[in-house]
């Protein structure tokens, strides 16, 4: 009878010490094969501040082009983020970003405590879209890496690691699902690959 209630014990204990962990890095990989060469693909994705092939994405304002450092401003349903360049390499049709700034959609009440919820549920974001050729085909990766929005132990469920994992998930498949379609119109179902790291 000690057995069972230690046994249950320790498991109340190591859920309730998993649930109150701070936030732990998440990796988030997506992969998907597109029949086109890789070059043209690229094209489609290559400028920093032209964010048209992705139909939940609208650039409202940019600087910098193309160059280390540049900025831009994107339209996104519930607010606003702001992205900075952080390497770009068109020879190995690459480039790596991170979100700077967002906007709130709400502010919520957690542990007596007012908490923004921001448009997209994450923090220290930072994200890689690559292209590279398989044949006379091609192979977009787009790399996520993120912390959940809540930086303290028991986040609330609107910035927990859960929330933030569904949003960026949304956001890479939604992209990639209407690049694949600039090329396969065709095409009735999207064989997007991921893979998550924690």
């Amino acid at each position: 009878m000690k057995k069972i209630s230690f046994l249950a014990f320790f498991l109340f204990l190591f859920s309730a010490v998993s649930y109150a962990h701070g936030p732990v890095r998440g990796k988030m990989t997506a992969t998907i094969d597109i029949e086109a060469p890789a070059e043209e693909v690229w094209e489609i994705i290559k400028n920093f501040d032209d964010m048209s092939w992705h139909p939940d994405i609208k650039v409202i304002s940019s600087t910098g082009g193309n160059e280390k450092g540049a900025t831009r401003v994107l339209s996104v349903p519930g607010g606003e983020i702001t992205e900075k360049l952080k390497s770009y390499n068109d020879k190995k049709m690459s480039y790596k970003y991170k979100i700077t700034d967002m906007t709130a959609v709400k502010t919520i009440q957690h542990s007596g405590q007012d908490e923004i919820v921001p448009v997209l549920p994450v923090d220290n974001y930072q994200g890689v879209i690559t292209v590279k050729k398989k044949g006379n085909s091609s192979v977009v990766t787009w790399v996520a890496t993120y912390y959940r929005a809540y930086m303290n132990n028991y986040p609330p469920e609107e910035l927990n690691e859960e929330a933030a994992d569904a949003a960026v998930t949304a956001v890479l498949t939604s992209g990639l699902t209407s690049l694949l379609h600039k090329f396969e119109p065709n095409t009735l179902s999207t064989a997007i690959t991921f893979t998550m790291k924690r």
